[in-house]
C-alpha cells in the first residue's frame, strides 16, 4: 500500500519531533527538532506563504520528511523569498516513495531557486539528474588557520612531534594579520542599526547575494539555542566597515568553526586581515583546534592565502534548481553565495 503524503501541517511538529529525534543517526531529543521547526518556520522572517514541509505516512505513523526553509535573497538586485532542502529522512521500507518528498518542493519552488547545501555524492547525482546545478563559487576549497597543531596534525594522519615546525611555519605566514594600521574587530553581541546601513550602501556589491538586513543576521547569527554561532564586527573611526560569521562544525573530534559568512565594505582596507587576527585571538582563548574559511569567491580564497592561511579541498557541495533564464541570470561575477543557505547556514549541524 503506497504512503500517504501530505503538507506538514502546525498540530503535526510534535509528532514529527518524536519521528526525527528517534531516526537512525539523527539527534535523540525531541526538543532539539522542535527548536528546529522554531528556526526554520516560526521564528524565521521569510516564512510566510510558504509551504513548511512534506511528510509520508503509513497506517497514519509518519515514516518519512522532507522540510522546507525559505530565505531572504537578493535577485538581480530585488528581494525574493527562496526555498531551500532541510532533513530529508525516510524509513528504509519507505524509500521508494522518497523522491515523492523532492517532487512536491520542487513543484513549490518553480518561480525562485531551490537550494541543497549538504547532499551526499549520491544525494548530488540525483540532483543533477533532476535539474540541479552547482552554485557558481569556489567553495569547493577553503583556507585553514589551526590553532592548536598538536591536535590537527593527527587528525590529519600526521605526527604530532612536527606541531612545533607546523607552528613556526604558520607564524610566519600570518605576519600580514600583524601588520600596524588595520582597523579594529572584536566579538559582537548585538546587531542593530549599524548593520542596516552597512547594508544600504553595500547591498549593489552584488547583484545576486544574501540579504543582510539586522532583521535576517538577527535570524541567523542569534535565534539558533543549539548551534554555536558567532558574529565578529570590525569597525573604522567609529563605522561598521565589516563582519564575519562562524558557525560550529564538527571535524574529525576536533573542536572547530566554519565562516558562514564574510562582508566588507570594500572602500575601508585591511577588513579582512583584521577580522582573522580577531577570530584568531578568540578561537584560541576558547580553546578551539581550528577554523576554516570556505572560498565564497576565487578572489577571496586568494585574499586569504595572501594572509597566510593554508588552502585545502573542503569537499562540500552545494547546488541549486530554478527556471533555465533565471539559473543565466546568476553568474559568478555578480553573484556573492555564501554559507548561509538550508542545512549548512542554519539548520543541524
Amino acid at each position: 500500500m503506497p504512503a500517504e503524503l501530505a503538507a506538514v501541517l502546525p498540530p503535526d511538529q510534535d509528532a514529527l519531533a518524536a519521528f526525527l529525534a528517534s531516526f537512525p543517526g539523527l539527534e535523540g531529543r525531541p526538543e532539539f527538532w522542535k527548536n528546529r521547526f522554531r528556526l526554520w518556520w516560526q521564528d524565521n522572517p521569510a516564512f510566510f506563504g510558504t509551504p513548511a514541509g512534506w511528510v509520508l505516512r503509513r497506517n497514519g505513523a509518519i515514516g518519512g520528511f522532507l522540510g522546507n526553509m525559505p530565505s531572504f535573497l537578493q535577485l538581480g538586485g530585488r528581494q525574493a523569498t527562496v526555498h531551500a532542502v532541510t532533513s530529508w529522512m525516510v524509513l528504509p521500507e519507505l524509500r521508494e516513495e522518497s523522491l515523492s518528498l523532492l517532487m512536491e518542493l520542487m513543484r513549490a519552488s518553480e518561480n525562485t531557486l531551490l537550494f541543497d547545501t549538504t547532499p551526499t555524492a549520491e544525494v548530488a547525482e540525483i540532483l543533477r539528474s533532476l535539474g540541479f546545478v552547482d552554485i557558481p563559487w569556489t567553495g569547493s576549497r577553503e583556507s585553514l588557520l589551526a590553532l592548536d597543531w598538536r591536535r590537527c596534525l593527527p587528525a590529519a594522519g600526521l605526527p604530532a612531534s612536527a606541531a612545533g615546525a607546523a607552528g613556526w611555519l604558520q607564524g610566519l605566514r600570518l605576519r600580514p594579520l600583524a601588520r600596524p594600521g588595520l582597523p579594529e574587530s572584536a566579538p559582537c553581541a548585538e546587531i542593530g542599526a549599524e548593520f542596516d546601513e552597512l547594508w544600504k550602501r553595500t547591498s549593489g556589491l552584488f547583484a545576486n547575494t544574501n540579504i543582510r538586513t539586522a532583521e535576517a543576521l538577527r535570524w541567523h547569527c542569534l535565534g539558533d539555542p543549539d548551534v554555536d554561532k558567532r558574529l565578529f564586527a570590525c569597525r573604522a573611526e567609529g563605522r561598521l566597515a565589516g563582519y564575519m560569521v562562524l558557525k560550529a562544525r564538527g571535524r574529525r573530534g576536533l573542536k572547530t568553526m566554519d565562516c558562514a559568512d564574510f562582508w566588507e565594505d570594500p572602500a575601508v582596507p585591511g577588513v579582512l586581515e583584521s577580522l582573522l587576527a580577531a577570530v584568531r585571538r578568540w578561537g584560541t582563548e576558547k580553546g578551539l583546534d581550528l577554523l576554516a574559511f570556505p572560498h565564497f569567491t576565487a578572489a577571496l580564497g586568494e585574499r586569504l592565502g595572501s594572509a597566510g592561511l593554508f588552502e585545502h579541498a573542503s569537499g562540500r557541495r552545494a547546488l541549486f534548481l530554478g527556471k533555465p533564464e533565471l539559473i543565466e541570470e546568476i553568474r559568478p561575477g555578480d553573484s556573492y553565495f555564501v554559507g548561509l543557505q538550508g542545512d549548512y547556514g542554519a539548520a543541524v549541524s
